[in-house]
C-alpha cells in the first residue's frame, strides 16, 4: 500500500456528472490514503488514458455510452491488463455482481448505498490486492502456489469448496507432508471459533470446534496472537489442550487469516507426525491466510449484502424481492405434486391513528412487534413478508384453506394479546399451483378489503373460487 504522503491515482470512468461529482466528493473526504482522480466519460478516453499513463486502481460504471457491461470491463482489462478494477453501478444486483467478480472485477459497490469510507475501502482493497499478487508473479515455486491459492480466493465470493481447493494446491508441496484435511475457523464477535469448512475431518474433530474460544488450545491461541503456530506432534505439544475420542497422532499448522490486520479467522492444516516448517514457507502460509482472510470478510459482507437486498431493514422480514423468488418456487412445487398452498394478507387497523397518536418511532416498534409474532405463529418452513408499509403476507406450503385460516384467527388473536392493537387479515389459496402468485395476492387482497368492510379485526377468505368467505370474529 502506498504510504499515506503518496496519492492514489484513479481514473473515473462515469458519464453521469453528477454521479462523478458525488465520486469525487467522497474520495476527497478521504485523509488517508490521499486519492488523486482523473475523470473520463467514454470506454474510449479511459483506453486512451490507460495507455497514456499509469493508475493505481480504476473506478468504473458499468453502462456507458461506448460500452456496457461485462464488455465494458474485458475491453478496460485488455488496455490495462492486471489493474484493480472496482465498480461503481446504479444496479443493485447480485447476480450482475457476480459476474462481475468472474470477470476479474475486485469490489461491486452500488450508487447510493456506499459511503465514502466504504468506498475508500474497497479501492484500497483492490490495490492491496493487486500488490500481492505482483508480490507472487515475481516469486519462485512456492509463490507460485500462493498465486493459485489467491486466484481461487478471487474468484470464491462465498466460503463453498474454497478449502478443497486450497488444500488440493497445498499437497502439491512435498516439504509440507500435508494430509487431504484441514479446516477453516471463523472468529465470532464474540471470541469464539466458528468451523465454517472442514475437509476429511474426524466426527471428533468437528464436535470439538463447535464451542472454541481464543486463547484456547492451538488455533484458539493463533486467533487470539495473530501469529502461526506449528506443532510437529499435536499428542506431545503441551499447547494442544484439546483432545476427542480416537484423535492419532498428528501435527498441525495453525495459520491465522487476517484482514486489515484484524484476525477474522484460522486456517487448520494437518500434516504428518514430525514435519518441520521452513522460515520460507511460513511466509508463503501467512501471505496466504492474508488471502483467506480476505474471503472471509469478503463471504461476510456478501451475505450481509445478500440478506439487505432480501430483508426489509426495520422488520428483518423478507422483501417483495424475495416474495417473488420463494413464492414462484413454491407454486412450481404445488403444480408438480399436486399440493395446496396458501397466502395469508395482514393489515393493521387504524394504523395511520396509532403513528398520530404515539408518533412515528412507536409506529416502528409496534411493526416489529408484529413482525416477531407472526415469526412465531407459523412453521419454519413458511415465509412472512413485510409486503409494504402496514401490509404483511405469509406464505403456507402444502397448506389447505381451513388450516390457512386457524393459522391466520391464531395470529390475529396473538397480536390483539402482544400488542393491544387489532388487525385484519384475507386468506386466498390454490388447490394445485394453479394459480399464479399475483392472482393470489389479488384475492387476498380483494378478502382483506372484505374484512375492512366487515368492521376490522377479522379473517376473511377467498378460496380457489371466485366466491368469498367470511370468518366472523
Amino acid at each position: 500500500m502506498a504510504n499515506a504522503s503518496q496519492k492514489i491515482r484513479i481514473l473515473l470512468v462515469e458519464d453521469d456528472v453528477g454521479d462523478a461529482l458525488l465520486a469525487e466528493e467522497m474520495l476527497a473526504e478521504i485523509k488517508e490514503p490521499v486519492f488523486a482522480v482523473t475523470h473520463v466519460d467514454r470506454v474510449a478516453k479511459a483506453v486512451d488514458q490507460l495507455r497514456a499513463e499509469s493508475f493505481g486502481v480504476i473506478l468504473l460504471d458499468l453502462s456507458l455510452p461506448d460500452g456496457q457491461g461485462m464488455e465494458l470491463v474485458k475491453t478496460v482489462r485488455q488496455a490495462a491488463p492486471g489493474m484493480p478494477i472496482v465498480v461503481m453501478s446504479g444496479q443493485r444486483d447480485d447476480e450482475l455482481a457476480l459476474q462481475a467478480v468472474q470477470a476479474g472485477v475486485q469490489d461491486y459497490c452500488v450508487k447510493g448505498h456506499v459511503d465514502s469510507f466504504q468506498l475508500g475501502r474497497a479501492l484500497r482493497y483492490a490495490i492491496e490486492r493487486k500488490r500481492i499478487e505482483d508480490a507472487l508473479r515475481r516469486s519462485n515455486t512456492e509463490l507460485a502456489v500462493l498465486f493459485r491459492v489467491s486466484s481461487m480466493v478471487s474468484r470464491s465470493i462465498d466460503m463453498q469448496g474454497l478449502l478443497a481447493d486450497i488444500i488440493d494446491t497445498l499437497t502439491g508441496l512435498d516439504m509440507l507432508h500435508l494430509k487431504r484435511q484441514g479446516a477453516i475457523l471463523s472468529v465470532e464477535d464474540d471470541g469464539s471459533l466458528k468451523l465454517v469448512q472442514e475437509l476429511g475431518d474426524s466426527s471428533g474433530f468437528v464436535e470439538m470446534y463447535q464451542s472454541q474460544q481464543k486463547g484456547e488450545c492451538l488455533f484458539g491461541m493463533a486467533a487470539e496472537g495473530g501469529e502461526m503456530l506449528v506443532s510437529e506432534n499435536d499428542l506431545q505439544d503441551a499447547r494442544h489442550l484439546s483432545r476427542y475420542a480416537g484423535m492419532e497422532s498428528h501435527g498441525h499448522i495453525a495459520i491465522p487469516l487476517k484482514s486489515r490486520k484484524r484476525v477474522v479467522g484460522v486456517l487448520c492444516l494437518e500434516t504428518e507426525p514430525g514435519t518441520s516448517v521452513s522460515e520460507s514457507v511460513q511466509k508463503m502460509l501467512l501471505s496466504i491466510g492474508e488471502q483467506i482472510g480476505i474471503a472471509v470478510e469478503n463471504a461476510r459482507l456478501y451475505e450481509e449484502t445478500k440478506r439487505l437486498a432480501l430483508h426489509d431493514p426495520l422488520t428483518g422480514l423478507a422483501n417483495r424481492r424475495h416474495l417473488d423468488f420463494v413464492a414462484e418456487r413454491s407454486l412450481a412445487r404445488a403444480r408438480r405434486d399436486g399440493t395446496p398452498f396458501a397466502i395469508i394478507m395482514l393489515d393493521l387497523d387504524h394504523f395511520k391513528l396509532y403513528n398520530d397518536t404515539h408518533g412515528h418511532s412507536a409506529g416502528d416498534q409496534l411493526l416489529v412487534a408484529v413482525a416477531e409474532t407472526m415469526k412465531k405463529e407459523v412453521r419454519e418452513t413458511s415465509l412472512v413478508v413485510r409486503y409494504g408499509g402496514e401490509e404483511f403476507l405469509v406464505l403456507l406450503s402444502d397448506t389447505e384453506i381451513t388450516a390457512a385460516l386457524a393459522v391466520a384467527e391464531r395470529i390475529r388473536l396473538k397480536i390483539q394479546e402482544n400488542t393491544s392493537v387489532t388487525v385484519s387479515l384475507g386468506v386466498s389459496w390454490t388447490k394445485d399451483g394453479g394459480r399464479s402468485l399475483s392472482e393470489l395476492i389479488a384475492a387476498a387482497d380483494a378478502a382483506l378489503y372484505q374484512a375492512k368492510n366487515r368492521g376490522r379485526n377479522r379473517v376473511v377468505s377467498a378460496g380457489p373460487g371466485k366466491k368469498m368467505e367470511g370468518v366472523h370474529v
